[in-house]
């Protein structure tokens, strides 16, 4: 029996949710935005049982790598046994740009005002809170655990509903849209929400991330072969 390949990497993901001021389970003062609507491109309430697509951004009063934030993420976890990750955002919502730490897999999101605790106690201050809603451009620093399942296409062995296909070149968010937009009317029959990525492999690749439920390879490869055949438009 063959095995794939396995990858652990760095990368990047961009996508844009709908955020608004978390307002309770929070440090008093503190800043923390919340996702509305996760995964908004992805038409369907059916989420496999367990499955957590919440996600809470800490809003840190001064800008530090994700190098730092998952160094100091790391620490956390050494003595807070609850289950949760960590990792560096940037967010643009407004007009307004915020650092933040983006937290999911939360066990219970009453969690929240300890694990604000616990990185208090690691060095991070956080911003006084604000009252904010809109659409806002999350940029995320993470760490990859992938699973090569063709050419061009991995899965995330972190999240069971996430892929990645690569891309030949960078796509500046704008056309991204409308070439996600376009493919989705082609291909109605397929249910999932992108987003923009970068992989760091021998080089750095390109890719649509995809979230998706009951996605089989051959699904994968359709999607793909439809960006590839819209990218030769541009």
């Amino acid at each position: 029996m063959s095995v794939n390949k396995l990858i652990e990497t760095m990368g990047s993901i961009a996508k844009v949710e709908k955020l608004e001021t978390l307002n309770t389970n929070i440090l008093e003062n503190t800043f923390a935005l919340e996702e509305v609507e996760p995964f908004p491109g992805y038409h369907g309430a059916n989420l496999p049982s367990g499955y957590n697509p919440t996600a809470v951004y800490l809003i840190i009063k001064k800008k530090l790598s994700s190098i730092k934030i998952m160094r100091i993420t790391q620490e956390i976890k050494k003595y807070y046994k609850q289950e949760f990750d960590g990792t560096a955002a940037n967010i643009c919502i407004n007009n307004d740009v915020f650092d933040a730490i983006r937290l999911r897999n939360l066990e219970n999101i009453k969690m929240l005002p300890e694990l604000q605790k616990n990185y208090m106690h690691e060095g991070i201050k956080f911003m006084k809170k604000k009252s904010i809603k809109g659409e806002g451009i999350i940029d995320l620093k993470k760490h990859f655990e992938l699973e090569i399942l063709g050419d061009g296409i991995y899965k995330d062995l972190e999240d069971p509903l996430m892929y990645y296909l690569r891309i030949p070149k960078h796509l500046n968010w704008q056309m991204f849209l409308e070439i996600t937009t376009s493919i989705k009317h082609n291909l109605d029959n397929l249910n999932f929400d992108g987003a923009l990525g970068s992989i760091y492999l021998k080089d750095i690749i390109d890719v649509v991330r995809i979230f998706a439920k009951d996605m089989e390879l051959e699904d994968l490869q359709v999607i793909r072969q439809q960006y590839l055949d819209e990218l030769r438009k541009y």
